[in-house]
């Protein structure tokens, strides 16, 4: 098997957090059948399977708080559901990223400088990651004081995403490089042709 290479670390993470164990390798028929090149990455079956799993591998040597920031930043937040229950929105939640959500979580209680509300700390950490929530009305159920929250945020901010006045990397931004690198090592990149 050929490896396929991704233009990003983020590229290459996507599709192996989005890879689904429910595919199946194609039958010899749809193989002939297929066009030469229809756009896409063509990883299918178990050509697919192997590709994640070897991008996956890559992933899992990390620490865990950057395998955290990358699932978080990168897996979707929710998954299609075909249950067909006549409750279901056709979505599941994506266990896999609201495990990372939930580590980083606890992490972050060391930057809210004794702040215990892990409420609060979930949804400024959701927030980051692209969940929409108006942290007022988080502090308003909270019983939490808008200013403490707003500090609060300030300080998970910071750690995640870093200082850019200081130019100072967060910890997704040096989890992303760390995962470059490791990707890049395992000829799983494309090479740029700038450097």
């Amino acid at each position: 098997m050929d490896n396929i290479e991704f233009k990003s670390a983020f590229d290459a993470v996507r599709f192996a957090l989005c890879y689904s164990a429910q595919q199946y390798g194609e039958t010899l028929m749809a193989k002939r059948l297929r066009p030469p090149s229809s756009g896409g990455i063509g990883l299918v079956g178990l050509e697919g399977a192997a590709q994640a799993g070897m991008i996956r591998r890559e992933l899992e040597e990390l620490p865990d708080l950057h395998v955290s920031a990358i699932v978080a930043n990168a897996a979707p937040r929710d998954l299609p559901c075909s249950c067909g229950a006549s409750c279901c929105s056709g979505r599941t939640p994506n266990l896999e990223w609201q495990a990372a959500i939930g580590w980083l979580t606890g992490s972050s209680a060391a930057y809210c400088s004794g702040f215990p509300h892990y409420r609060v700390r979930r949804a400024i950490i959701e927030r980051i990651f692209g969940v929409k929530c108006d942290l007022a009305e988080i502090a308003k159920e909270c019983e939490a004081h808008v200013n403490t929250v707003s500090k609060q945020n300030a300080a998970v901010r910071k750690w995640l995403d870093g200082d850019r006045k200081a130019e100072t990397p967060g910890v997704i931004q040096v989890a992303w490089m760390a995962m470059e690198g490791k990707l890049k090592r395992a000829g799983l990149l494309v090479e740029s042709e700038t450097a």
